[in-house]
């Protein structure tokens, strides 16, 4: 089926002519326009809620007992995503102590608290980030590293000396993506 005949099935079945009905759709918005339509319903989950609360509090009231509030792998990646922009070394190393991120097996949390750690100048983090650049192969993961790591000086001389070590379990397109971030 055609946009087009997808168009005039909703028109002459769904619609059938009711202008109010039109205008709550926004069909056109939705189909041919770019970006999100105003009458999109809003996304929400309690246990995101839930999280964003916690984001909210944690400061006051310590991160102890947070690791059995947040259990999910989509909840812990929202709760390391949501970090605060002002977060110290001292708190990362709480939150990596409460949740073991560092140590962690699940390579999409590994990977979201790293850039964390990197761009928080979370030093302890330091060998096993370079240990999961030098043992992935999965080219997004690798330049999400890579990329926030160039940002600092030492970090790009950093960032240089891991790929060195690295590049020889990497596919060719992937060096080639690096080396464009190491430049």
């Amino acid at each position: 089926m055609t946009t087009e005949d997808f168009v005039k099935y909703l028109n002459e079945n769904l619609i059938k002519g009711d202008k109010a009905l039109a205008d709550k759709i926004q069909l056109d918005n939705w189909i041919y326009k770019p970006g999100i339509p105003s009458n999109i319903l809003p996304v929400s989950s309690a246990d995101f809620d839930a999280i964003d609360a916690i984001q909210k509090s944690w400061r006051e009231t310590g991160v102890a007992g947070l690791s059995k509030k947040i259990t999910t792998t989509a909840e812990k990646q929202h709760f390391i995503d949501h970090l605060p922009v002002d977060i110290t070394a001292k708190e990362m190393e709480a939150i990596d102590k409460e949740f073991n991120f560092t140590k962690g097996g699940n390579f999409i949390i590994k990977r979201q608290w790293f850039v964390q750690a990197i761009r928080h100048q979370y030093k302890a983090a330091n060998p096993a980030i370079e240990q999961f650049l030098i043992g992935s192969s999965r080219t997004g993961s690798i330049m999400m590293l890579y990329k926030e790591m160039v940002k600092t000086p030492e970090g790009k001389i950093w960032a240089q000396q891991v790929f060195d070590k690295a590049k020889s379990g990497y596919h060719a397109t992937t060096i080639q993506d690096a080396e464009g971030v190491l430049k």
